[in-house]
Order: C-alpha cells, then sequence, then structure tokens
C-alpha cells in the first residue's frame, strides 16, 4: 500500500487535469491506497470557490472534490496565497480583510508547509 498525495495545479475550466486527478484518486484507492492529501495550487484553486455555479445539469467541481474527500477521509488544501489572490478567502481570512467567506466548507486554506509536510509524509506526490 502506498500513501499519495496529489498536488493539482490547473485551472477546473481550462484542462481536464481535475478530472484526471479524481480518477486516479478514485483508482488508487480501490487498488488499496491511501490518500494523505490533494493539495491545489495556482490556478487549482479556482475549483475551491463556493459560489460555482456549472451549466444545468452539471455537478460543481467543488461539490465533487468534496464528496471524494469526505467518501475517502482526506484533506483538501487550497494554498492559502493563490486561493487570497483569487479572492477566495476563508472565513478567518474573510473577516482579517473584511471580505466575503467564499471558500468552499469541504475546504481549508494551507500554506506551502503542508506542502513540505506532505513530501515527508506520502510515498509519492503525484502532479495534474
Amino acid at each position: 500500500m502506498s500513501r499519495f498525495t496529489l498536488m493539482v495545479t490547473q485551472s477546473p475550466f481550462d484542462t481536464l487535469a481535475h478530472q484526471h486527478a479524481m480518477d486516479f484518486l478514485r483508482a488508487a484507492v480501490a487498488n488499496g491506497h491511501q490518500i494523505q492529501r490533494v493539495f491545489f495550487y495556482t490556478d487549482a484553486v479556482l475549483c475551491a470557490n463556493a459560489n460555482l455555479t456549472p451549466i444545468q445539469g452539471q455537478t460543481p467541481i467543488s461539490q465533487q472534490w468534496a464528496e471524494l474527500a469526505k467518501n475517502h477521509g482526506f484533506p483538501l488544501q487550497a494554498c492559502i496565497a493563490n486561493a487570497l489572490r483569487r479572492g477566495l478567502p476563508d472565513a478567518t481570512e474573510a473577516k482579517r480583510y473584511d471580505l466575503s467567506n467564499s471558500l468552499h466548507p469541504a475546504f481549508e486554506q494551507a500554506g506551502l508547509g503542508e506542502m513540505a509536510t506532505a513530501v515527508s509524509d506520502s510515498d509519492r506526490i503525484i502532479e495534474f
């Protein structure tokens, strides 16, 4: 059994990186592997927007990630610097900057220190 951390760096709107990451995650779990965390960096943090409204009939990407995290017990971590640059503060940062909280509740903000911890806690880091 291997312990994986997934790092997603691509926008959920421009590529299939998020779908590929979710497919990999499902296959890894089905084969007995453990997911330590999913870390969203650069434009990938856009998937953590609580206000996303996809076209009719599609499930928001944030909800898709939230369901996977809940079902398999791993955290969804959005890089705090990238999230703030893109207008996605959590409740704490929203209060600090007098903004509205727009981070989906299934996600947490994390710094690059969390990613460094992931390197030591995981057997492999897989980037999408």
